[in-house]
């Protein structure tokens, strides 16, 4: 349980709906075995499907995974893609950060390149991987955006014209997957709270499942202008005039040539 999860239970008023009264009156109790539900009880596999619903549908559409390395397999990017959720799940403050430094990278990157007209997609298609360069019809890496701008001013390769539409045609991501994640959080939302309206209990998963929801949701918000699944980066030739690149960032990092890992 994370530390702001646990602090919104201390907090969040739903938590007294859970507890029995301090003047002798007892509220309605939770049924925790497999019976079927009937009125005010529930069971404890509706308690548990109910949450593990409510945080798959958030933790993964929210998950925008960079564009896999030339050398990344299937194998590698769903390994990646799992340890990301697991990430989201038990430190979902960690996704946050993360998620917020790439946006600030992203409209930096967009700023830098406001005269080709960048939006703040370009700049996440920049800082995921979205640029390979190609030497001598060979891929050699991907590029970070201050390389490409670099590249650019020298005249080594030419500026990749590539619209905003053209990014997000890439992306898996549609309004139909965003709005079954929303729908189930809002149901999620909408049934612990006529709970607590009606004064039957609520067990701790639940504000804890709400808890990160919630949190997992505003790295949503910081992701929403960031192409999702993609699977290809777009190609970047060097000019044969040019001598090539001795040293690339994404060229050496961790495992060796090929593989690059995002901000």
């Amino acid at each position: 349980m994370t530390f702001l999860s646990s602090t919104l239970m201390l907090y969040i008023p739903f938590v007294r709906a859970s507890l029995s009264s301090f003047n002798g009156t007892c509220i309605p109790t939770l049924d925790v075995s497999d019976s079927p539900s009937t009125g005010n009880t529930r069971s404890l596999s509706d308690i548990i499907w109910g949450c593990a619903a409510t945080l798959f549908a958030c933790t993964w559409t929210a998950i925008h995974p960079n564009i896999p390395g030339m050398d990344e397999g299937k194998v590698a990017t769903t390994s990646r893609r799992v340890f990301i959720m697991v990430i989201a799940l038990i430190a979902p403050e960690l996704m946050i950060t993360w998620a917020t430094r790439q946006f600030l990278s992203a409209r930096k990157a967009a700023n830098d390149f406001n005269a080709s007209g960048w939006t703040v997609t370009h700049g996440f298609f920049a800082w995921m991987g979205g640029f390979l360069l190609y030497v001598n019809d060979k891929p050699r890496a991907t590029l970070k955006p201050y390389e490409l701008q670099v590249f650019v001013q020298e005249g080594s390769v030419n500026m990749p014209v590539i619209t905003e539409a053209d990014i997000e045609d890439r992306s898996k991501g549609d309004v139909l997957s965003k709005g079954v994640a929303i729908l189930q959080l809002v149901w999620f939302f909408i049934s612990l709270a006529a709970r607590y309206a009606q004064n039957l209990p609520i067990t701790l998963l639940e504000i804890d499942t709400l808890a990160v929801a919630a949190l997992t949701c505003i790295a949503y918000c910081f992701w929403w202008k960031k192409p999702k699944d993609v699977g290809r980066a777009y190609l970047i030739h060097w000019k044969e005039t040019a001598s090539p690149p001795i040293y690339l960032a994404y060229e050496y990092v961790l495992t060796g040539i090929g593989n690059h890992s995002g901000k």
